[in-house]
């Protein structure tokens, strides 16, 4: 599978949210596509097909939760979507009150997380928001890398009743295989008893480091009973567990293994800081040490 531009990536995941949405107000009349004030062209089609059921609520993000938690309520299935930080951050009260605690069937999908508007420093920025969304009881929180591994998770979740969080990245990973929720796959078999977590475009950089097992997690709220005991025999007797992520080390993928599992784990992820420079996706990557050199002298070295 070839790699795609930053730009072409960027534009295959969005593009993905945008035909799943306008196939799912065909297919499901209590869908409502809901955006604060980003993405409105992109999603062009699905408001001319379902004017009724798609809304541009501006930059009122906090309102636009409310909104669609009454609507869940009333028995519709909201997809509410904008920026990480503009939604996650300043919105976190609404989505814990009204989403969490009143246990509606709302999805969240969110673009720009971590450092991905890189270009428009930290007030765009988002390094926490899947430990955030760990926090709500009952949200299943997801991070797709590709726009097939996006719309299995969407579809197979839609309509189960629970509240969804879909973290949406303008990087990929270049792998080719099929995902589930809540299942952790398996991609390679360990050579030296090491065995990675990684979760995010960055499963290409652990690729690089060749001896330790490596296990894809898309899914970052819950583990179904059999995945679960596959992995556990496979770590069981680890003599290094590592996880690999595009995210704080508090509160992320970390944190869920080593719950999980009841194990150590030697995270690789953000420093518990602001990354106050500007600079492309790349140059970013390298000032936090998460670029792909940095990745691998880790597992190499931790």
């Amino acid at each position: 599978m070839k790699k795609n531009t930053k730009d072409s990536v960027r534009k295959f995941m969005r593009a993905e949210f945008a035909k799943l949405c306008h196939e799912i107000v065909q297919s499901d009349s209590k869908s409502v596509v809901m955006v604060g004030d980003i993405s409105h062209f992109l999603l062009r089609e699905t408001e001319k097909i379902a004017p009724d059921r798609f809304y541009n609520i501006g930059i009122c993000e906090q309102s636009m939760v409310g909104m669609a938690s009454g609507m869940a309520i009333e028995g519709m299935r909201p997809i509410i979507h904008t920026i990480a930080p503009f939604l996650v951050e300043r919105a976190f009260e609404q989505i814990k009150n009204d989403i969490g605690y009143q246990n509606t069937e709302v999805t969240i999908v969110t673009v720009g997380g971590t450092y991905d508007y890189s270009d428009l420093g930290c007030t765009h920025h988002c390094y926490g928001d899947i430990a955030m969304m760990r926090l709500i009881p009952n949200m299943q929180v997801f991070e797709p890398s590709t726009p097939q591994e996006f719309r299995t998770l969407f579809e197979k979740t839609w309509g189960n009743g629970l509240p969804k969080y879909f973290r949406l990245s303008k990087e990929q990973h270049s792998q080719n295989f099929d995902v589930e929720p809540g299942v952790m796959k398996v991609i390679r078999e360990s050579k030296d008893d090491r065995w990675a977590f990684v979760s995010g475009h960055l499963l290409d950089d652990v690729l690089e480091s060749p001896k330790v097992g490596v296990i894809y997690v898309p899914t970052l709220s819950h583990v179904t009973e059999e995945s679960c005991s596959q992995i556990e025999r496979l770590v069981e007797n680890a003599k290094k567990i590592y996880s690999v992520e595009n995210h704080f080390t508090i509160g992320g993928l970390g944190d869920f293994v080593s719950e999980t599992f009841g194990v150590p784990v030697h995270r690789i992820g953000l420093e518990r800081k602001f990354l106050t420079n500007y600079g492309s996706f790349s140059n970013l990557r390298k000032d936090a040490k998460l670029d792909k050199r940095s990745i691998i002298h880790k597992l190499s070295w931790i």
